[in-house]
């Protein structure tokens, strides 16, 4: 969730400083409150150009808006900010306090929702709107990524990367609506896929194939399925 809500804000680095624990009574390697139990939550900065992103109370950069946004609309449920809460860089992002929680939640200084900057409720809101972009399970992958053309759908553009992955870096934003040719998926992380952007049969980098839509076949493509269902 936290990748593809960064592809999507075009966020390069996402740095986490508290997530992953040990469930309570499970274990001692805790930092947090409970809804960081098992991976399910983790407090985090947004890094863009080496720089981590910083908020207010009464505002915060495009950045870190399309990141709550991103984040609420690929099922984060729980996002806490607030120059009183974790100071101005800090966002608590994450699913409710169990697997059957899913209120829809913000929050600020004091962890009170009362306390939430109104830019996190807005920011949040639009995302909790959004329906959920696809997302590639490994499991998954193979059929909503395989080899043919596709179309980039991600709304700010999407990242091409020297790797398969976000800590690669990226000098081109290919803009919603470009289309490329999926080559294959990555070995090494499955949500991951190899393209060719320009069609010469060369390589040019990586994509994070949730923001890919597959391009229909045209009335006159020779793949398209006839009337009656011949083919």
């Amino acid at each position: 969730m936290l990748e593809a809500a960064a592809e999507a804000a075009a966020i390069d680095t996402i740095r986490i400083t508290s997530g992953g624990q040990d469930a309570l009574g499970e274990g001692t390697r805790r930092t947090g409150s409970t809804r960081h139990d098992r991976g399910r939550a983790a407090d985090l900065q947004c890094v863009v150009g080496g720089t981590t992103l910083t908020f207010t109370d009464q505002s915060a950069p495009p950045g870190i808006l399309r990141f709550v946004t991103a984040a609420a609309a690929a099922g984060a449920n729980g996002i806490g900010a607030g120059v009183g809460y974790m100071g101005n860089r800090t966002i608590h992002v994450g699913f409710g306090t169990s697997v059957s929680d899913h209120a829809e939640l913000t929050w600020g200084a004091g962890g009170r929702s009362a306390t939430a900057p109104q830019w996190l409720r807005d920011a949040a809101a639009a995302g909790w709107a959004t329906p959920a972009p696809p997302t590639i399970a490994p499991a998954a992958a193979g059929a909503a990524a395989a080899r043919g053309r596709y179309a980039v759908i991600a709304r700010n553009g999407l990242k091409l990367r020297g790797g398969p992955g976000t800590n690669f870096g990226s000098e081109i934003t290919l803009h919603a609506g470009t289309e490329l040719e999926v080559v294959e998926r990555s070995s090494v992380d499955p949500a991951w896929v190899r393209v060719d952007v320009q069609g010469d049969g060369l390589l040019d980098g990586y994509v994070f194939a949730a923001f890919l839509a597959p391009v229909a076949s045209g009335p006159n493509s020779e793949d398209a399925a006839e009337p009656g269902g011949m083919s």
